[in-house]
């Protein structure tokens, strides 16, 4: 058993204090009625039974808030909204049973001033007692999301540095292709073509992309990468493309889909097919990849294929926190990639 700090042995104590002496205050001192007057042992059944239910109330609570740290990812202001609505309605719950058994003690008639008193005082001290426990975890997910935001603000100034760096490389090498594209003869259309892709790929990458972009900005890029790479797939090669027509203006982050497409085809071997899903569903995006591999290339290109997976998920993780899946499954012959995020 897990050694408990003083607070929590004494806070029922405290708290059982606080309850009995705000119940009775308010609902006593209007009837000039003095409490402290009526028999020793009325009072003291009343402090210990306030006490006993604040134990059973915080050990309760203590479950309620590991059982809920253990399924939570994050904690956001909607889980703790729905936490307190549940504190709340279990103070309302206990309150009426436990009036009713204390009165039943003490021999003393229950009224519905004392009742509603006591629903008060108790459901408002209860939540306060929540809040001193459950106060730690508020403030390290506090701490744990500027540590994310921080991240990404570091992520997105390495980028724009990063850009700055080579910006200077994209102007050249449209030129050099364009010099290429007017040096190829006319009637030599792969070629020509060929180019032409190559340059819409890198303008994409390099310009057309914001924070975010249409998904069926993120779709055409990849199409336009299939066609570009048409020119060296061999004759055996057979493709599967199928993107839902639902995906049209939903905003996702620009290049999270192409890796797993990219490596499909450097690693493509075997039976020499690609297959390329991409769906609608309740929660967002699902995306998947697969991929025919030889067998004997398994191993020795694994972990360069790794590297590329390492990126992304870190893209992931500081993109689309807890709003994402990322599924790896290498079997005999062929690799799958299943990617699923949140809108």
């Amino acid at each position: 058993m897990k050694r408990r700090n003083v607070w929590f042995w004494i806070s029922p104590f405290i708290f059982g204090f606080l309850v009995m002496l705000t119940v009775r205050l308010v609902s006593d001192v209007p009837t000039e009625y003095k409490f402290w007057e009526r028999p020793f042992e009325k009072n003291l059944i009343e402090i210990v039974s306030v006490i006993i239910i604040f134990y059973f109330i915080q050990f309760s609570q203590i479950y309620f808030i590991n059982r809920r740290k253990a399924t939570e990812t994050q904690l956001t202001v909607k889980k703790l909204i729905t936490e307190y609505l549940i504190v709340t309605l279990s103070g309302l719950l206990i309150t009426a049973p436990c009036v009713y058994l204390i009165h039943f003690m003490t021999g003393d008639p229950v009224y519905t001033d004392d009742l509603v008193i006591a629903e008060v005082a108790i459901t408002l001290f209860l939540v306060i007692h929540y809040s001193i426990f459950r106060g730690g975890d508020v403030l390290q997910a506090y701490v744990n999301q500027k540590t994310l935001t921080q991240q990404i603000k570091n992520m997105q100034m390495e980028t724009e540095l990063n850009f700055l760096k080579v910006q200077f490389h994209p102007h050249f090498l449209f030129n050099a292709l364009n010099a290429i594209y007017f040096q190829i003869d006319e009637k030599n259309e792969t070629a020509r073509k060929s180019v032409e892709q190559l340059s819409e790929l890198l303008r994409y990458q390099l310009y057309d992309i914001n924070q975010t972009v249409m998904i069926e900005q993120e779709l055409k890029f990849i199409r336009n990468y299939i066609d570009f790479q048409k020119v060296r797939m061999p004759d055996s090669f057979q493709l599967t493309v199928i993107f839902d027509a639902k995906l049209k203006h939903q905003q996702i982050h620009p290049l999270l889909l192409f890796p797993l497409v990219e490596n499909a085809y450097k690693y493509m071997g075997g039976d020499n097919w690609i297959k390329i899903k991409a769906h609608m569903n309740d929660k967002g995006l699902s995306f998947s990849v697969e991929n025919s591999i030889p067998p004997f290339a398994q191993e020795t290109k694994k972990n360069d294929f790794g590297i590329g997976l390492e990126n992304l998920q870190r893209r992931l993780s500081l993109l689309y926190p807890d709003k994402f899946t990322l599924q790896i499954e290498k079997i005999k012959y062929s690799f799958i990639a299943k990617l699923q995020i949140e809108w």
